[in-house]
């Protein structure tokens, strides 16, 4: 059985890319050191990234990509990783929290009816990501399993645009 989706891989790619210049994210106006980089990843598949960036360093970032809706509206499932050396200091969070009101931003003038979902589904031995899930989504989690490996996870979901 595969494993829980783990965003330090994406985390990886993206300072690779970052660092040879092949991605050029643009500075968002809520943070001095965010940036977003909207992409396609495969047809049919839009992407938001969010990194806080200082020069060509990506001290952590955070992944939204469209999900299933949620009581009939938009969803989108967030993913978050921090540079190792940068872990531990609070940047998850706070990258989650800034990069949250950017897409409120961006988004909630497009919507046809007001509102939205961010929702992050996190392992249930993941202790830093549920932290991160804690204070910047939800403080009651709904058990689930993942869709993709099956494993046991935690469901985080806020409204938001509302």
């Amino acid at each position: 059985m595969p494993a829980i989706v783990d965003p330090h891989i994406g985390f990886v790619s993206f300072q690779e890319a970052l660092r040879a210049g092949t991605i050029r994210p643009a500075p968002c106006a809520s943070h001095p050191d965010l940036y977003v980089l909207h992409d396609t990843p495969e047809p049919g598949t839009q992407r938001l990234t969010y990194a806080f960036v200082t020069g060509s360093l990506a001290k952590a970032y955070a992944v939204y990509v469209l999900a299933e809706p949620l009581n009939g509206r938009p969803c989108f499932g967030v993913g978050y990783a921090t540079d190792v050396e940068y872990r531990g200091q609070g940047l998850a969070t706070e990258l989650v929290k800034a990069s949250m009101v950017e897409l409120e931003k961006g988004l909630a003038p497009k919507l046809s009816t007001p509102g939205f979902y961010v929702e992050a589904i996190v392992g249930v031995d993941n202790v830093a990501s549920k932290k991160v899930a804690t204070r910047t989504l939800s403080d009651t989690p709904k058990s689930t399993k993942d869709k993709v490996s099956g494993h046991p996870a935690l469901q985080y979901v806020k409204l938001l645009g509302c």
